[in-house]
């Protein structure tokens, strides 16, 4: 950053025009601004500029707010001060000037809009609308009589519309409370036949989308976890999110082969869970 610039410190309207300037030049986040250089900065504007060509209330103002500034400046030197109070709440020595500036810039930001619309409808000459009176018309007033007949028409039409509204939302409804249950040990058993047939699978030929509902697909990941867990399974693939490949473990493949009757019931016991959508 810039340790001196060139400023003249009447072209200013208050402090904190003087400091959102200095943000901007040296393009630093207002969110993070880093206190000690633009403290040297604005110290450095104030002593390269003469006070005595403003006003004395606006020159106390600068005057306040170098005061400021070196305050937060000295108060972010301070080392970090851990209290044994847990809800004791520690505050950025910035926040407050943070705050002040951000509502400047809005300001500024609402005065340039409202420069703007003055500048496109200067000149422009607001006319009121006329009365009926003036323009030569004249109202009538027409008597609206309620039918009773008609307005019994009404409510049973609406009635109607309710019932069939209402009643296509409850067959809805009960269509998303119906609960689907999968057993996850039953899901391990058939991964295992179904890979072991084909030696590999891919996880969308073991629960293709258009064949197999949400929540038998998550059971089927659950079972697939379960056995990678258990060292039955091994799973591949070429980046996050992309097809898994299945293929059972060489040990496994064993002993499905060698007809291991201890095979079934160990998966049974060791995994597995009913889960619900």
């Amino acid at each position: 950053m810039n340790q001196f610039l060139t400023i003249q410190i009447a072209e200013y309207e208050s402090p904190l025009d003087l400091i959102y300037r200095l943000i901007e030049v040296n393009q630093v986040d207002i969110y993070n601004i880093p206190i000690a250089d633009i403290t040297e900065q604005y110290i450095s504007v104030l002593e390269h500029n003469s006070l005595t060509e403003l006003d004395m209330e606006l020159a106390s103002e600068f005057l306040v707010m170098a005061t400021t500034l070196m305050q937060i400046k000295s108060g972010m030197l301070l080392p970090d001060v851990k209290s044994d109070l847990i809800n004791e709440d520690f505050s950025d020595p910035r926040e407050e000037l943070v705050l002040r500036l951000l509502a400047y810039r809005r300001n500024k930001q609402l005065a340039l809009e409202l420069e703007k619309n003055y500048s496109v409808n200067q000149g422009s000459y607001l006319k009121m609308a006329s009365s009926t009176i003036s323009l030569g018309l004249s109202i009538e007033i027409v008597e609206d009589k309620i039918s009773s007949e008609k307005f019994v028409q009404a409510v049973e039409s609406l009635t109607r519309r309710n019932k069939l509204r209402f009643g296509d939302q409850n067959k809805k409804i009960r269509q998303l409370l119906r609960r689907e249950k999968f057993s996850v040990k039953d899901k391990m058993l058939e991964i295992v036949k179904k890979v072991f047939l084909k030696s590999r699978m891919f996880f969308n030929e073991l629960f293709p989308v258009a064949k197999t509902s949400k929540a038998e697909r998550v059971s089927g990941f659950l079972a697939i976890l379960e056995l990678i867990r258990q060292d039955k399974l091994k799973v591949k693939q070429s980046g996050p999110f992309a097809v898994m490949m299945i293929e059972l473990e060489p040990e496994l493949k064993n002993e499905i082969k060698n007809g291991s009757a201890d095979l079934i019931q160990d998966l049974m016991n060791e995994g597995g869970e009913l889960i619900e959508k």
